[in-house]
C-alpha cells in the first residue's frame, strides 16, 4: 500500500478533501484541522516539514500521500512488534483492504485515523487484560480522547470491540474494564455536547429529517438497494466473510457473538443509510461503509482462523491471506482509472488557456459530465495542483457551480482565486507553488 501511495500520489493527494487540505496547508503554511478532529494533524507533519524545507509541489504531494500509509504502518508496527498482537494487526490490514475501492484515493478521513488508534487502544488492553499497569492507562486515555474526537461514529466501534473482547476473554471481567467503557462514553459525550460545530450540527438535522421521512418504512430507503448492488460489484468480500463467519458460529452452536456481529453490521448500515438515503456518491458512502470490515474481521481473525490453526487446512492460511491481499491490492490499483479520468478531463478543459486567453475558467454544473467530475467542489483545487506541478506560473483553475451569482461582482476582477467557499486574493497564495498572475474568469460554454 505504501508503494501504491507513491505511484498514485496525485490521485490521492489532489482529490477532493485532500487536495483542499494540501492547498490550504501550502498557502497558510499551517497544519489543517477541521471540526475539532485534531488527529488529522498527525499525517500532515511530513508534508508540513517538506514545505518548510522548500520541497517542490510533487514532493509535497507524494509526502502527503505516503504520510497516511506511514501512520497506519506505525500503528501496525506497535500492535505486532510491541503489543504482540498479530491478529489486531490483521484487523488493521483488513480494515484498509477488505472492501476498499475508492477510499484508498479518498485518503484523509479522520475517521480512518481514529479507527486505527482505536485498534491500538484495544491492543494495549489485550496486552495485559488485568489493566493494573499504570502505563496502560497513561497511554489509553490520550488515545481514547483522540479516537473520541476523530468522529462521533467511533463510539459504535468502541462498543463492538468492548463487547466482543469482553465475551471472549475471561480476564476482562472486572471493574477496570467497565471503567474503560465509562471513560470513553464520557469522552464521546463531551465531544458531542461541547465540540459539535456547524458541519456536524447540519448532519444531525439531515438525519432527523430523513428519519421522519422514512420512519417506520426504513426498508424503502434507496441506499439499502444501492449498497447491495455495490456489494456485488465492489464490496464482495464483506458478504462472503459475513456468511463464512456466520456458518462457523452456527456449526459451533454459538449465538451471542454472531448476534453481536449481525446487530452491529445491520444497525450501523441502517444508521448511515438514514443519514445518506440516496448514497449518490460512491466514494463518499464508502468512507462510512469501510469500517463495516471490523464487524466481520474481528470474529473471523479471533475465532475462525485460530479454530483451524492446528488442522490440515490451517497450513494454507498464509497462502489464502496472501492471495486475498494480491486480489485486493490489484483491485485498488486498477481503480486509479476512476480518478485519472477526472484529472484528464480537468487538464483538457483548462488547456483552453491559449484560445480564451485566461487561466481561470467557469463552467455551469449542468454542462459538466458529473459521472466523471464525481463531486464538483474539489475541482478548483485539483486543477490548480495539476497545472502548477509543471510550473507555478502555469497554474490554472476551474470553478463549477450551478450559477455564478455568488461572485457576480468579482468576475470582472483579475486578482482572485474563486472556490465554492470563498474568494482568495492572488497575493495571498504561496507564489512559490501557485503564481497564476492576473487573469479574469471566463465561462466555458461549449
Amino acid at each position: 500500500m505504501l508503494v501504491l501511495s507513491l505511484v498514485f500520489y496525485k490521485e490521492r493527494a489532489f482529490f477532493m478533501d485532500a487536495g483542499f487540505q494540501l492547498f490550504n496547508l501550502i498557502n497558510e503554511e499551517a497544519i489543517q484541522i477541521y471540526h475539532y478532529r485534531f488527529v488529522t494533524g498527525i499525517p500532515q507533519i511530513l508534508p508540513y516539514f517538506l514545505l518548510k524545507l522548500g520541497a517542490p509541489l510533487w514532493t509535497l504531494a507524494m509526502g502527503f500521500s505516503a504520510a497516511y500509509i506511514l501512520f497506519h504502518l506505525l500503528v501496525y508496527h506497535l500492535l505486532v512488534k510491541y503489543l504482540k498482537n498479530d491478529l489486531l494487526g490483521w484487523v488493521l490490514i483488513f480494515l484498509f483492504t477488505l472492501i476498499s475501492f475508492d477510499t484508498f484515493y479518498h485518503m484523509q478521513s479522520e475517521f480512518y485515523i481514529g479507527l486505527s488508534l482505536l485498534l491500538l487502544t484495544f491492543g494495549i488492553v489485550l496486552y495485559d487484560p488485568a489493566l493494573r499497569k499504570g502505563w496502560q492507562w497513561a497511554l489509553m486515555l490520550p488515545l481514547m480522547v483522540s479516537v473520541g474526537f476523530s468522529h462521533k461514529l467511533s463510539l459504535i466501534f468502541f462498543l463492538f470491540l468492548w463487547l466482543f473482547f469482553g465475551l471472549k476473554i475471561k480476564g476482562l471481567k472486572h471493574w477496570r474494564y467497565l471503567s474503560f467503557l465509562g471513560a470513553f462514553v464520557v469522552i464521546a459525550a463531551v465531544k458531542s455536547v461541547y465540540f459539535t460545530n456547524w458541519y456536524e450540527a447540519a448532519k444531525q438535522i439531515d438525519f432527523r429529517n430523513n428519519w421522519e421521512t422514512y420512519f417506520p418504512n426504513f426498508h424503502t430507503i434507496p441506499a439499502n438497494l444501492i449498497f447491495l448492488k455495490r456489494c456485488l460489484l465492489y464490496y464482495y468480500m464483506l458478504p462472503l466473510l459475513l456468511l463464512a463467519v456466520s456458518v462457523f458460529y452456527f456449526m459451533k452452536k454459538e449465538w451471542l457473538k454472531p448476534g453481536l456481529m449481525w446487530a452491529f453490521s445491520l444497525g450501523f448500515l441502517l444508521l448511515y443509510n438514514i443519514s445518506d438515503p440516496q448514497a449518490q456518491y460512491r466514494f463518499y458512502s464508502e468512507v462510512t461503509y469501510l469500517p463495516l470490515s471490523i464487524f466481520v474481521a474481528v470474529p473471523f481473525l479471533f475465532d475462525v482462523v485460530p479454530a483451524f490453526q492446528h488442522k490440515k487446512i490451517g497450513r494454507y492460511t498464509g497462502g489464502l491471506f496472501a492471495g486475498l491481499m494480491v486480489l485486493r491490492l490489484a483491485t485498488i490499483a486498477w481503480n486509479h482509472q476512476t480518478f485519472d479520468r477526472l484529472f484528464h478531463w480537468i487538464e483538457t478543459e483548462t488547456e483552453r488557456s491559449e484560445v480564451l486567453s485566461t487561466n481561470r475558467f467557469l463552467l455551469k454544473k449542468e454542462n459538466a459530465p458529473m459521472d466523471t467530475v464525481i463531486m464538483e467542489w474539489g475541482v478548483p483545487f485539483t486543477a490548480m495542483h495539476l497545472s502548477a506541478m509543471k510550473n507555478p506560473q502555469a497554474a490554472r483553475t476551474l470553478l463549477i457551480l450551478p450559477d455564478f451569482e455568488k461572485y457576480r461582482d468579482l468576475l470582472g476582477e483579475d486578482h482572485y482565486f474563486l472556490s465554492p467557499f470563498k474568494a482568495i486574493e492572488i497575493e495571498d497564495l504561496n507564489e512559490k507553488y501557485y503564481d497564476p498572475g492576473p487573469g479574469r474568469y471566463v465561462e466555458i460554454k461549449d
